[in-house]
């Protein structure tokens, strides 16, 4: 009876294995199915039909559509051409040399010739808007720490402990690591002191403590530890003059606008957080801090802060966290005073320089494309977007089983465990594949990312231009691969189109409704195809004759779980 079982395990050993050979195999075969032309642009013929669109690049164009190049792209280009330094922003000649020499920055970005400048001036509140990567960083950092140094040689230089004068509010315990490292380079060079970047975490509350028992100019944090800093007497608001609201647009979807209303409230007004009918106008101090800050997007929550409906025709594309909702449906999240608004050219829509191939999965095994797409690019820095903790482990482990280092960033990590990876991902050979979620979508600088594969569709357009922005970041070129599976194909046929016009991309909707009356028009019976804008002529930006209704997108709450 047991050499009967033995022979019966010996069977289905061998199977499986016969299994796993042919699986290689198939692999190697597809593999050898992809065609790499000269300038680098691949093909899955595997694939059912693969759909290639380029924003610089007419040769990475598909055969089957004719040559299209970015209207806004070819508009930067010419403002290019002006002749502007960083000297003739207001900067002075130590931190021009200091961009220009050490951190490599020949010119200013578009944004940053809007904020410097404006920043300088010091005669309003400043809100300036920017597609991901265009600079937002230096673009206050840069002006604000002059100011900073400006009234040392002003003043008699007396710095009293825990009494910043700046302040930077940043969302994510990366954003805040990342903003200090770069804000401690410049301070070097002006002899300011910045204390080490504030973030949630037990085991650090006691070194920050003493970190900010000192004489100190400037202090990064994320909302909720400042609070928490400022309640236990580690800090004190009386001397700041400048705060910084970086990455406004995550800073309110993640819920920290009650923190904010706290800290800010007491220090801008004449009532307290907790009191009704505070008007910005009137009951602002004299003596309150400037507030500056910055959003990659325009959502309605920010527009409502702003206080300006007629800025961009924003649309809610999906839920914004219960515990940041007003109290009263016709009152902004918060009272900020009248601020002046800047916004860059490019906003809400794909950034210059980068090449976009959509490929429909139809019958294929996804991970045997994304194998694939990882075979072909040798070498390239590639990070993989899925929509869940649970698809990013089943990437993972997939990889692994071809022998494919790779490293994870999702909410299932601790914070500790995903700087550790992300700085093994920047600075690593080994480990070229970071697997993740929309957690890596905002407000993290990687340059060296080469090639951006979305593994899992975005659920809305505004996650799909958060993702797409980690590559051709600062003018550099790059890649971004999207499998589209069937019920992702109505948001990527319309992203596709308003890239392809130049158009912003921030009120697409994924209901195929939406999209019914351009099937249906003269020139799409002309042979033409569909509209190339969806549902209106500026996704729902302002002048459009019908606003755009965007649906929240059902499949939100269930794919969503475990960012």
């Amino acid at each position: 009876m047991t050499s009967f079982w033995i022979i019966i395990f010996v069977m289905i050993a061998g199977r499986a294995r016969c299994f796993t050979a042919l699986r290689r195999f198939d692999r190697r075969k597809l593999a050898a199915n992809i065609v790499v032309p000269s300038d680098n642009t691949f093909l899955l013929q595997s694939a059912p039909r693969v759909r290639c669109f380029a924003t610089n690049d007419a040769s990475a164009f598909s055969k089957s559509r004719a040559p299209f190049t970015n209207p806004e792209q070819s508009q930067e280009e010419t403002d290019g051409g002006k002749s502007v330094t960083w000297n003739s922003l207001g900067l002075w000649p130590l931190l021009s040399d200091f961009v220009r020499d050490e951190l490599g920055f020949t010119s200013p970005t578009p944004v940053q010739k809007l904020a410097i400048p404006a920043v300088l001036k010091q005669k309003d509140h400043v809100s300036f808007l920017a597609a991901t990567g265009s600079g937002k960083t230096l673009a206050y950092a840069l002006p604000l720490l002059q100011l900073c140094k400006l009234h040392d040689v002003s003043t008699d230089g007396e710095r009293p402990s825990k009494r910043p004068r700046l302040i930077i509010l940043a969302p994510t315990r990366e954003l805040v690591v990342q903003i200090t490292g770069i804000v401690k380079q410049i301070c070097h060079g002006l002899k300011l002191s910045c204390a080490g970047g504030l973030y949630g975490s037990s085991k650090s509350y006691g070194r920050q403590r003493q970190d900010l028992d000192r004489p100190i100019d400037i202090v990064v944090a994320t909302p909720g530890r400042l609070l928490k800093h400022w309640k236990d007497g580690n800090i004190y608001l009386s001397r700041v003059q400048h705060i910084v609201l970086d990455e406004m647009d995550t800073i309110v979807e993640q819920g920290f606008v009650g923190d904010l209303r706290e800290l800010l409230y007491p220090i801008m007004y004449h009532k307290q957080a907790g009191q009704k009918g505070i008007d910005p106008a009137t009951d602002l101090q004299v003596d309150a801090p400037r507030l500056v800050f910055t959003s990659a997007t325009m959502t309605q929550a920010i527009q409502k802060i702003l206080g300006d409906d007629e800025l961009v025709g924003a649309k809610k594309h999906h839920q914004t966290n219960t515990a940041a909702k007003p109290s009263a449906p016709n009152q902004p999240l918060l009272l900020l005073p009248k601020m002046k608004v800047l916004k860059a050219k490019g906003l809400h829509q794909t950034v210059p320089h980068l090449q976009q191939v959509f490929v429909d999965v139809g019958g294929s095994d996804k991970i045997n494309l994304l194998l694939d797409l990882l075979a072909s690019q040798r070498s390239a820095r590639t990070m993989v977007f899925c929509n869940t903790a649970a698809s990013c482990r089943a990437v993972q482990f997939a990889l692994s089983e071809v022998s494919v280092p790779s490293l994870a960033y999702h909410g299932e990590l601790n914070s500790a465990a995903r700087l550790e990876n992300l700085k093994l991902f920047r600075s690593s050979d080994q480990n070229q594949v970071l697997v993740c979620t929309d957690l890596a979508a905002r407000g993290l600088d990687i340059p060296t990312v080469d090639h951006v594969v979305l593994f899992d569709f975005p659920l809305n357009a505004l996650d799909y231009l958060h993702r797409t922005g980690r590559t051709a970041r600062q003018g550099q070129k790059g890649k971004v691969t999207a499998l589209v599976a069937k019920r992702d194909k109505v948001l990527a046929n319309a992203i596709e189109r308003a890239v392809t016009s130049g158009q912003p991309i921030d009120g697409l909707s994924s209901r195929k409704s939406d999209y019914a009356q351009q099937q249906t028009s003269p020139s799409t019976k002309a042979g033409r195809g569909p509209s190339r804008l969806g549902p209106s002529s500026r996704g729902g930006a302002r002048g459009s004759s019908r606003p755009r209704t965007v649906a929240t997108n059902k499949r939100t709450s269930s794919r969503s779980k475990n960012k």
